[in-house]
């Protein structure tokens, strides 16, 4: 088994959770193991939304997970999950999803997920555990692209999820990072978000 197999399962799961604490009105979607331009294609299909303009850059970036959420007062907000199946998290894991945000620059939030293999009381490697607890991890980003004259921001958060079982957030609220569905709920709220 590999992460892929977990995919459907978690985020059924993830879907089901976040549901509960947004308001009845909003929506949830989710679209999975596809290039970015093609799970956008999906979820525009799914929610009958307009996720992007016709000519906005959609890199084909071979993703895992992706959540649209849509309300009534609020445009698309989009949620990249980068799964992997390991018994710990390392700041390399991490980096991926940083880079995938930097690039794609219409997705509101990453987290990275820890898909459990295994019973490991530490969630992170240890390198990647003393750069989160000595509150030197970027979690909240804001990129400004000066040739372009562009500026777009996203927020990070970390998440792990057992098999057959349920989801556990890692604390990061000391790195302004998302902590809980709680935190995800109120940044998806946000009016005027962009």
């Amino acid at each position: 088994m590999n992460e892929i197999s977990y995919y459907d399962e978690f985020s059924v799961k993830f879907s089901s959770y976040l549901k509960t604490y947004l308001p009845q009105s909003y929506s949830v979607h989710f679209s999975c193991n596809k290039t970015l331009d093609n799970i956008i294609f999906d979820l525009e299909q799914q929610s009958g939304l307009s996720i992007s303009d016709n000519d906005t850059y959609i890199p084909k970036l071979k993703v895992d997970i992706v959540f649209l959420i849509s309300g009534d007062t609020l445009k698309p907000r989009l949620i990249l999950i980068e799964a992997k199946y390991l018994n710990q998290l390392s700041l390399k894991d991490y980096s991926q999803l940083v880079g995938y945000l930097q690039v794609a620059k219409s997705i509101d939030f990453g987290l990275l997920l820890l898909i459990q293999k295994g019973l490991s009381v530490n969630k992170m490697s240890g390198d990647f555990q003393e750069i989160v607890r000595l509150k030197k991890l970027p979690m909240d980003w804001i990129i400004n692209l000066k040739k372009s004259n562009e500026m777009y921001q996203f927020k990070t958060g970390i998440i792990n999820y057992t098999p057959g079982n349920g989801i556990d957030w890692i604390d990061t609220k000391e790195l302004n990072g998302i902590s809980s569905f709680d935190d995800l709920a109120m940044l998806l709220t946000e009016p005027n978000a962009s």
